[in-house]
């Protein structure tokens, strides 16, 4: 009985050694992974505006908060000629996201539910106007 025990702890003692820590699988994450993630908050917003569900808007408005960074960061995707560029327009699009998720929740915690839905349509809206930029300016592009 104790061969099998060891026989059977061994393999999973095994497995879950070389298991990444979600920091550690952060480091890694491209810029398209880390977008899913943030359509997967921002989708998870709209739903819960749809479906009455306070927390579920606040989970994903967390959720945009609290994303990681693709590896190497955002403006390494960008031609270098566009960086200098596209990095001064970065804090209008940091505040149009991160502050209108930051606002949803201090909204819904209020019992606003109109001007939660208004800061979520701003922070769609800066989430369009960085991916038309971002997209102008894309490494591998030609003008």
């Amino acid at each position: 009985m104790k061969k099998l025990l060891v026989l059977t702890l061994i393999p999973i003692s095994l497995v879950l050694a070389n298991e990444r820590t979600p920091q550690e699988q952060e480091k890694d994450m491209t810029f398209k992974q880390v977008m899913q993630l943030v359509n997967s908050a921002a989708i998870k917003i709209l739903q819960g505006f749809l479906f009455n569900n306070d927390e579920m808007i606040k989970q994903g408005a967390t959720e945009i908060n609290a994303h990681p960074l693709p590896k190497g960061g955002v403006l390494r995707y960008i031609r270098t000629e566009k960086r200098e560029e596209f990095a001064k327009m970065m804090p209008s699009f940091e505040k149009a996201v991160h502050g209108s998720a930051e606002d949803i929740v201090k909204y819904i915690e209020a019992g606003d539910k109109t001007k939660a839905y208004e800061s979520y349509t701003f922070m769609i809206q800066g989430c369009m106007k960085c991916h038309s930029l971002f997209r102008n300016y894309l490494e591998g592009k030609k003008e």
